[in-house]
């Protein structure tokens, strides 16, 4: 009976997955398969480990449905075998009380036993995602809180589990031997990490799950990772690819590619987009700063002629940058690839973040007239500086645009300030 509902578990850790591989499908994320490979690796488990009787044959069909899928209008059957599966069920049957010996006990159910998991990396928390510097090794250290142990068990084995290629990363097992003492258990364990390749700024996470077992494992005493089990690590290393040549734009814009992850039925196509040319105006931020790209007082139409000659120049964007195309019942500034740039010169104060406010609501319809979520406003502050400006980290960030409407797809706003007319520097003596 232990075994067939362990099997169903499996089972349904395996749909998970296939339900994760249909909905990125149709939403176009870019590796979209790792979803599927996951899913049959977990059902692999179950077609190895095969019983006898009615409950095992509908479970096996069920994981070699998951073993053949190929089309994702396939999951809703596979899911219908799963859920009419048949599963044992402990019936009792009254028996006479006997005078002559006391009654039979009750058979006991299966005891089930948590382990709760945090993960640190080189002694900090780990985020979701981390970013991992390749090529170096890491500690990866557990704590793992047990709530008990089996009596026939002697270590407690946590085991990751991953559809990345083997050849791009080193895991460790973390192996834990009986505790001493009374239950709960806090137990901490380090290992080594190695991410061996940088990934491409674009890239998706890699993602890992940590699952345990005791050793003996009789299968009567099910131990379940709560908590922190899944891990999520980029590998991007912004001195080996760099995307602006300034690093703390590079770590700014990487901040915003994973707050814009995480806005519902983001196309990963036109976040690409959106990123290249957020990154070649983060470049103009930081070169601004360095060399005064804009010295004095500019009017729009000349702001916008030196901003497009500075994008054409980018080897990403060349001749893919347009002028002046018609969206939303207006005419835009510059676009690339549908992401709309709009730019704006200010010369009477000092520009602030909230100053982008007032614009936002011309570029979003400049966004949507262009059947798009993101969109660019760039606003050059040419005022003159009395003071040393900030980081040009400082002067980028996303602003999210809700719907009048009440709907559940907002508009995101990539916000880049450019300081120009700054003061000499031996004038701030």
């Amino acid at each position: 009976m232990a075994r067939s509902y362990g099997q169903f578990a499996t089972l349904l850790e395996s749909m998970a997955h296939l339900v994760n591989w249909r909905r990125a499908v149709r939403s176009a994320e870019v590796d979209a398969d790792r979803f599927l490979r996951s899913a049959k690796l977990v059902a692999r488990d179950v077609l190895n480990d095969t019983g006898e009787g009615r409950s095992a044959e509908a479970l096996l069909t069920v994981a070699q449905g998951i073993a053949k899928v190929r089309d994702v209008d396939e999951v809703p059957k596979i899911a219908e075998l799963l859920l009419t599966a048949p599963l044992p069920l402990p019936v009792f049957a009254e028996t006479p009380t006997v005078t002559s010996r006391p009654p039979a006990a009750d058979k006991k159910p299966p005891r089930i036993i948590v382990a709760f998991t945090s993960f640190l990396l080189d002694g900090l928390k780990f985020d979701e995602p981390h970013t991992v510097q390749p090529g170096l090794v890491h500690d990866l250290t557990v704590e793992i809180a047990i709530s008990g142990w089996p009596q026939e068990a002697q270590e407690l084995l946590l085991e990751p589990v991953s559809v990345e290629p083997l050849a791009s990363y080193e895991l460790p097992i973390f192996s834990i031997g009986r505790p001493e003492g009374t239950p709960p258990y806090s137990v901490s364990k380090t290992g080594r990490m190695v991410l061996h390749l940088p990934q491409s700024f674009f890239a998706r996470p890699l993602e890992f799950t940590y699952r345990a077992r005791f050793l003996p494992d009789s299968g009567e005493c099910p131990v379940f990772v709560q908590g922190q089990r899944n891990l999520m690590a980029q590998g991007f290393d912004p001195s080996r690819d760099p995307l602006s040549g300034y690093e703390v734009v590079d770590r700014r814009i990487m901040q915003i590619r994973d707050q814009s992850r995480r806005a519902p039925a983001v196309s990963d196509r036109e976040l690409g987009d959106f990123l290249v040319l957020l990154a070649a105006v983060g470049r103009i931020a930081g070169q601004s700063l360095q060399d005064n790209l804009f010295p004095g007082q500019y009017l729009e139409g000349e702001f916008q002629a030196r901003v497009k000659s500075l994008l054409r120049s980018d080897r990403l964007i060349g001749a893919a940058l347009e002028e002046h195309p018609h969206a939303g019942g207006g005419i835009t500034d510059l676009s690339f690839r549908g992401i709309r740039l709009e730019l704006k010169a200010i010369s009477d104060r000092l520009i602030t973040m909230e100053d982008a406010q007032a614009f936002l609501p011309q570029t979003a319809q400049y966004v949507v007239g262009s059947d798009r979520r993101f969109g660019i406003l760039s606003l050059l502050d040419c005022s003159p500086k009395t003071a040393a400006p900030g980081s040009a980290a400082d002067d980028i960030d996303l602003r999210v645009v809700p719907p009048p409407t009440g709907g559940n797809l907002p508009i995101l706003i990539g916000v880049v300030i450019l300081r120009g007319n700054l003061a000499k520097p031996s004038a701030l003596s």
